[in-house]
């Protein structure tokens, strides 16, 4: 039915139609409108909306007449398109048309033009009249219609599609928050696509395509990152000390004014640090973000035996200054506290840069990476298992001394450069010579592995810096919140005493958290496998020597002082590790102890470790007073997380605890004479991006990076899969299977090069064999002489290789081995044409490849009469099936 007889005329001048660069297929909407019908605009019988409803409807704005016409197209299957607008003088809106989505037709610039790059989207538009005209009403201030253009030119969609009209589909605001909460957590486009899919009930339902919701969050993207990546993302750093007052940043900038260095650590990491701060491991990563900057994350261990996280840091490059710049800066904002172990992988920048900063630290290497290079040096697998001792037993150094004597010898490496360079390292590495060095189960840097493992779920290489900071944030919430739940296991439960020294257990299970608990429990289980067999007593110290009963039947003297109740053992666990031996315990309970002494209670592995203090920095400096208000601030936070959590329950307790939070926020400014203050977050001085970096290693100078070359041809500007020159048993093995050998018409065996074969009479030596010499620049293909596999040139006649080569290829699978002589002749004289030569001499070499084909297979006359048809279409030329 077309309402075109009917309608009414415009009376003011025709109006243009809009742009016809616009495309439909456009995917970007104002409003998502479904159907009103109770098929959601899925049926064929959504008829809910007809013509008769738009032509006597009144309208309060003409967005309710576009939006009315939408549900009408989706009812019908079309999609419609906003049109041009006509205003008064006083720049009111006064006559508006609303086109179908195929209205006009592409302008001929856009299909013709020669510049263009991307493929052509399809053509969708069909000059279609149909349409709606809407007025306004002075009278009544209300729209009317004015025209209504029924009738189509083209097929309607079926019901079954209408949600993919462009038009028809988008999301709403509902559905663009739940995607962005899933997307800031995580979850990648796919699977979220897959989720609200499911919620809805089916793609049909869900009102937009997977495409829209990239879009979507592209827009987003860039939205963020208005004014540049570096700008917006130190800004946002600085502007967390509006909600974080302990949160801070550093950065440096390169000449050329871009970011080079980056450093953040939040209010947390800060505090952990004074609490924990005492063994750090920190290791770069890779591939975190679109500039490939490496990723620096400062990591320990809290006394729950959890990764803990310091602070996090972009890096320029991995040069010796480059980590002089982070770890003073990182002390600096540490508070000058210096830990007591570093451990890394063994980065010899690194290494000076901990030597420079870190005067005082013991540098431990990775024992992870050590063992790695073990099996990457010395193809031994038994040598691999006895260095595995060497690296993690609990020796004395002497007794290490000589285990390694006796494994060199044994497998002949006396002379090895890379043992004797391990050797040298020895006191990084072997437990023997750091027995003594605390270090909080820091053996390797695989909780920094770890660490990466973990992000990948949060950050990509396409990231901007921005989003990797953003991101990092919420893997670090899940960090703390996994020491929150350890704590509230901790605190909240009594644990089983089942050692059997029930007063020492006790003693251990008031102290420690959960996790070192256990540990403490193997120890006092491991008493009933040690027997005392001296004592003696030196004033008022006491001497005891221990023997395991096992088959090491090693002896540890044990000193334990009554007045002091110090006690130290000589297998040096609680030096190493903070906890005390099984030795220990065997003392204790020889001479009656009920509880643990004060001296072996490392305050680091407590239930309250947050709520100790350093006693030894109670001073008057402005950076102690700074360090106890972190670690007051850092236990506050963690005893306010809990209330916080119950808090949020029900609407009676959020009452409650706002109230009484407002209450105590009031009471205390009163007593400090503080008042809540918003710093200054404006953007800094303008940072450009980052430029992109190598992904590896510290620069070693200026290099000229190699051209990548074809590993077929060994000629630069392609690769072996789109390489124009090819081999025929490529082809063959496509047949074959396995490409070994194939055989056709013939038992001979194929040769693999063609230009390797034997010269035959195809071509007269003197033709072939007599050197060409290229001009310079021209190419480099060399000279063509002999038997020498030359190298293909590329360049102006690549569309006479190209149709000789594809030639042969279809008859050389057809025919005898014969045809490699005429291949490998021919090939030679299309070599040994330069790559400027005249058009002529090309011609003259077309011509007699043509001849030599000719004699061979006089088949291939209607194959070079087309291709003389189509000179210009040489390098599209296909042969014949």
């Amino acid at each position: 039915m077309s309402l075109s007889k009917s309608a009414m005329d415009v009376d003011s001048e025709p109006l243009s139609s809009q742009d016809n660069v616009e495309d439909p297929m456009m995917t970007s909407v104002e409003e998502n409108v479904n159907c009103t019908c109770d098929c959601g605009g899925s049926s064929s019988k959504c008829v809910t909306v007809t013509a008769d409803d738009i032509i006597n409807q009144t309208f309060e704005t003409s967005d309710a007449a576009y939006n009315l016409y939408v549900r009408y197209a989706r009812c019908l299957g079309f999609g419609v398109r906003k049109g041009d607008t006509a205003r008064g003088k006083d720049g009111t809106q006064r006559r508006r048309r609303f086109f179908c989505s195929k209205e006009g037709k592409r302008a001929e610039k856009y299909i013709s033009s020669l510049s263009r790059k991307r493929e052509h989207r399809a053509l969708t538009r069909t000059s279609c009249e149909a349409m709606l005209a809407v007025y306004l009403d002075t009278k009544t201030s209300t729209w009317r219609v004015k025209k209504l253009v029924e009738k189509h030119n083209h097929d309607l969609v079926p019901q079954c599609l209408v949600h993919l009209i462009p038009n028809h589909r988008g999301l709403t605001e509902p559905q663009k928050a739940q995607a962005n909460t899933m997307h800031d957590h995580g979850l990648p486009t796919s699977k979220i696509m897959g989720l609200m899919v499911g919620q809805a009930g089916g793609y049909a339902n869900v009102g937009f395509t997977k495409k829209d919701l990239d879009n979507h969050f592209q827009r987003a993207r860039r939205a963020m990152l208005i004014g540049g990546d570096s700008n917006a993302t130190i800004s946002y750093l600085l502007g967390k000390a509006d909600v974080d007052p302990m949160a801070m940043t550093r950065y440096s900038a390169t000449d050329e004014g871009r970011l080079a260095n980056l450093f953040w650590a939040d209010g947390i990491c800060r505090s952990d640090y004074q609490c924990f701060g005492d063994v750090i491991a920190f290791d770069t990563t890779y591939r975190k973000n679109k500039y490939r900057r490496p990723l620096v994350i400062f990591s320990g261990c809290n006394h729950h035996r959890q990764t803990c996280i310091f602070g996090f840091a972009l890096v320029e490059d991995e040069r010796t200054a480059t980590y002089t710049w982070l770890l003073q800066n990182f002390l600096e904002v540490m508070l000058n506290k210096s830990p007591s172990v570093v451990v890394t992988d063994g980065d010899e920048a690194m290494k000076a840069a901990i030597r420079e900063i870190f005067p005082d630290a013991t540098h431990r290497l990775s024992g992870w990476h050590i063992q790695k290079n073990v099996t990457a040096n010395i193809k031994n697998k038994n040598f691999s298992n006895d260095f595995r001792r060497c690296l993690y037993a609990p020796w004395h150094p002497e007794e290490f001394e000589e285990y390694w004597e006796n494994m060199i010898k044994k497998y002949g490496l006396e002379e090895n450069e890379w043992v004797l360079s391990e050797y040298e390292k020895r006191k990084s590495w072997a437990s023997a010579y750091l027995r003594d060095k605390f270090c909080a189960g820091f053996r390797t840097t695989s909780r920094c592995e770890a660490i990466n493992n973990f992000i990948k779920r949060f950050i990509g290489i396409r990231q901007s810096l921005l989003e990797l900071v953003q991101n990092l944030e919420h893997a670090l919430r899940d960090y703390r919140n996994n020491e929150l739940v350890s704590q509230f296991k901790t605190l909240y439960g009594e644990p089983v005493l089942t050692t059997g020294l029930e007063a020492l257990e006790l003693s251990a299970a008031n102290f420690y958290t959960r996790e070192i608990l256990g540990d403490v429990k193997k120890e006092i289980q491991g008493v009933v496998a040690l027997d005392v067999i001296n004592e003696e007593n030196i004033s008022t110290t006491v001497v005891l020597k221990v023997k395991e009963c096992d088959r090491r039947q090693h002896t540890y003297n044990v000193l334990y002082d009554r007045n002091t109740e110090h006690m130290e053992c000589e297998c040096s666990r609680w030096s190493s590790e903070g906890i005390p031996c099984r030795h220990m315990f065997c003392a204790m309970k020889r001479v009656g102890l009920q509880k643990l002494p004060d001296s072996l209670l490392l305050r680091r592995w407590s239930k309250d470790a947050k709520k100790y203090l350093d006693e030894s920095s109670a001073g008057g400096t402005m950076q102690d007073r700074e360090r106890e208000f972190l670690m007051r601030y850092g236990a506050l936070s963690v005893a306010a997380t809990w209330m916080v959590f119950l808090g949020a329950q029900d609407g009676p307790s959020f009452h409650d605890t706002m109230n009484e939070v407002y209450r105590w926020t009031q009471t205390l400014e009163q007593k400090s004479d503080l008042k809540r203050q918003t710093t200054d977050s404006t953007t800094p001085n303008f940072v450009g991006d980052p430029s992109v970096v190598k992904t590896k290693g510290a620069p070693k100078g200026k290099k000229e990076r190699g051209k990548r070359r074809c590993t077929k041809c060994n000629s630069a500007g392609h690769v072996k899969n789109k390489c124009p020159v090819r081999n025929d048993d490529d082809d063959l093995g496509d047949k074959t299977g396995n490409g070994a050998q194939a055989s056709f018409g013939t038992k001979e065996k194929l040769p693999k090069d063609p230009m390797a074969f034997q010269e035959t009479l195809a071509v007269p030596n003197t033709e072939v064999n007599v050197p060409v010499q290229q001009e310079s620049g021209l190419g480099d293909s060399g000279l063509i002489n002999g038997h020498e596999n030359p190298i293909p040139p590329y360049g102006s006649h690549q569309w006479l290789l190209q149709i000789f080569i594809i030639t042969c290829h279809c008859y050389t699978r057809l025919k005898c081995a014969e045809s490699f002589n005429i291949a490998k002749s021919t090939t030679r004289i299309v070599y040994a044409i330069p790559l400027q030569s005249s058009v002529c001499l090309k011609q003259h070499a077309f011509d007699l490849l043509e001849l030599l084909l000719l004699q061979v297979f006089p088949e291939l006359d209607d194959v070079f009469k087309k291709v003389h048809e189509e000179k210009h279409r040489f390098g599209e030329f296909i042969s014949p099936k």
